[in-house]
């Protein structure tokens, strides 16, 4: 089964950033993907000596679109595509191994110590350091089916950490379920693996399925998976870390606060205790972090399995959908869809159906099949040259959103559509230039100067 570190091998040059010097983990890590970004640079960021630790970290790897892409073995622009024909052909995971790569070494209840693991501060208000990365595995307490997903962990003690669990999310529930019965939720968190399995993990789907069984259609086999060793969990055999544990029942402490992906610090939780009972490693790990707040890569990695379910699901009514794209601008908030329009008031059908297939969407704009959706300055010319404010829009006041959002309002939003198609009597023409002449311009813009 194809590991994390096997994933990085692939990686060119080109398409990482090593920082070979000592490398203090609180902040630093987060200011150089920042800048990175800001530059419009996305390269994996492997930190080979972090200060205090003996093992790599690795952040910014879910920061680029053709990497995920690659991720899932196929070529830029190819990943809803890909999306689509494994949630058709789910290969279910399989327990293959009774030791395994992330059992190298085990340490079992007070010897399991969860500060020594390479664990950022990432922003100044943070009430201390987080994983962000980790992908909590846990069962349905009725139906035994896995549920995968990623949820802030603070660190407070070498068995403990504050957990905030997303409280619609099925983790959420599973522990709902447990507590009426007296009892605490088993939980392994998973640091490291092959990214296919992260891109699964952020997906949202039906309780029934484990994501599991999606990262194998996304593999094109089976993950290979080993037995916890304190709890009734299965993990993936070739991971990096994995802490087994307890969510605790009826107990909440005080968590946060956090820098969310919206870009702001957040003391909204659902103040969970999780209790550490094992922590098992490779013998030499790979710790993987992701910079969460208004990140790149935090956006994006679960960006991209919300497009592509939303796309699917949307096609199904709109054939003729061309494309969506969910901006880093708008956060979780906004998306842009293209498709061809062939009748008046298919733009507003097709935006009514995108707000209700996901409740985070507060703007949604319809734009025409000739607009590349994810280049927002094209969306934006869409907006100024084909929109008309008193007839282009509606709203919908009142309606459940995410809370996160912090205009929101006792979790509710208003939601605007924007409707930037083309009338089908349409006089404007769009500029155009030959092949020819654009072939040549590529040509000689690509020359380094002399």
């Amino acid at each position: 089964m194809p590991s994390l570190a096997d994933f990085l091998d692939t990686l060119p040059a080109s398409d990482k950033l090593v920082v070979s010097t000592p490398t203090e983990l609180d902040y630093l890590p987060t200011a150089l993907v920042l800048e990175l970004e800001a530059q419009k640079r996305f390269p994996a960021v492997v930190i080979e000596r972090p200060d205090g630790y003996d093992v790599p970290v690795v952040t910014n790897l879910f920061a680029d679109r053709d990497r995920i892409a690659r991720m899932v073995g196929v070529g830029p622009g190819e990943f809803a595509r890909a999306w689509t024909e494994a949630m058709a052909k789910l290969v279910p995971a399989e327990v293959t191994r009774a030791r395994a790569p992330v059992q190298e070494v085990v340490a079992l209840g007070h010897e399991a110590d969860a500060g020594a693991l390479p664990i950022s501060r990432h922003f100044e208000a943070d009430a201390g350091r987080y994983i962000g990365s980790g992908i909590l595995i846990c069962k349905d307490p009725d139906t035994g089916v896995r549920n995968l997903s990623f949820q802030r962990m603070q660190l407070k003690g070498p068995q403990k950490f504050g957990v905030s669990l997303h409280s619609r999310g099925h983790i959420w529930d599973h522990l709902q379920r447990s507590e009426a019965r007296g009892r605490n939720l088993e939980v392994a968190v998973v640091i490291g693996c092959h990214p296919a399995i992260y891109i699964a993990a952020a997906a949202k789907v039906a309780m029934e399925i484990d994501e599991l069984a999606i990262a194998g259609a996304l593999l094109k086999r089976p993950v290979e998976l080993v037995k916890c060793r304190t709890i009734d969990v299965e993990v993936p055999a070739d991971a990096e870390y994995v802490i087994e544990g307890e969510i605790l029942a009826g107990t909440h402490e005080d968590e946060g606060p956090y820098g969310e992906y919206t870009g702001y610090s957040t003391y909204r939780s659902t103040r969970n205790v999780f209790h550490v009972k094992a922590i098992t490693r490779r013998a030499k790990p790979i710790f993987l972090d992701i910079v969460p707040g208004y990140s790149s890569e935090h956006l994006l990695l679960s960006r991209c399995t919300r497009e592509a379910h939303v796309f699917h699901r949307l096609k199904e009514m709109v054939p003729t959908l061309t494309a969506l794209n969910y901006p880093k601008s708008g956060t979780h908030f906004h998306a842009y869809m293209s498709f061809r329009k062939t009748a008046e008031g298919q733009a507003r059908q097709a935006l009514m159906l995108l707000m209700g297939l996901d409740s985070y969407i507060k703007l949604a704009v319809a734009v025409d099949d000739d607009i590349d959706v994810f280049d927002e300055d094209e969306v934006m010319w869409a907006l100024a040259t084909r929109f008309q404010a008193d007839t282009d829009l509606f709203m919908v006041p009142k309606v459940f959103c995410n809370r996160l959002d912090p205009s929101s309002v006792d979790g509710m939003s208003a939601k605007l559509a924007l409707d930037a198609t083309k009338p089908l009597k349409f006089e404007g023409e769009r500029t155009r230039l030959p092949q020819q002449a654009l072939d040549w311009a590529r040509e000689i813009a690509s020359r380094r100067p002399r």
